[in-house]
């Protein structure tokens, strides 16, 4: 009878330790459950293939806003047809102006707009041309709007980014390594 007391008791005896005694487990601290949360990029398709002729001009712009009160930091990336990154300067014309350069950190002070914009012209071919775009925050967080245009002879394609909606970034976190000393 013991033999069969002790087969029962000690199993909900086992049991009951789980429950009172929890494993230790490690959390990220609410920063990081912040950062874990959110991408550190969102990518957009820019429709140049619809337009794409040596014959004719092309116009590609770019607006990202920044819709926190507190600064940016960002990078905007252009990629060619065949994945490469295009990191030419924008162009001005006619008031629509260059802010942001393809591949280089920059920083949108609170509520601030960088623009993008280049005329492709007759000098370059349709796979030179920019097909595909990301924006990535570099440190921190960010909240941003973002939507552009390609025009070719006054028709124009909407870039739709996010669904024309804002969209946060967060910036990888930097695991740090801790040491004990022996």
């Amino acid at each position: 009878m013991k033999n069969k007391l002790k087969a029962a008791v000690m199993p909900a005896i086992a049991l009951s330790l789980m429950f009172l005694l929890p494993a230790a487990a490690v959390e990220p601290s609410a920063s990081e459950r912040q950062q874990l949360a959110l991408p550190s990029e969102m990518a957009f398709s820019i429709p140049m293939n619809n337009f794409c002729s040596t014959e004719q001009n092309m116009d590609f712009a770019l607006q990202l806003s920044n819709t926190s009160a507190s600064p940016a930091q960002i990078t905007l990336h252009l990629y060619q047809q065949d994945g490469s990154e295009f990191k030419e300067e924008g162009s001005s014309y006619r008031d629509i102006g260059s802010t942001l350069v393809p591949g280089k950190a920059a920083s949108l002070p609170g509520h601030a707009t960088g623009l993008y914009h280049i005329n492709f012209g007759n000098h370059k071919q349709c796979n030179e041309r920019v097909y595909m775009g990301t924006v990535e925050v570099n440190t921190g967080t960010a909240s941003l709007l973002a939507s552009g245009w390609v025009s070719n002879n006054g028709a124009f394609q909407n870039i739709v980014v996010n669904e024309n909606k804002t969209f946060d970034l967060s910036a990888p976190a930097v695991k740090t390594e801790t040491t004990t000393s022996p």
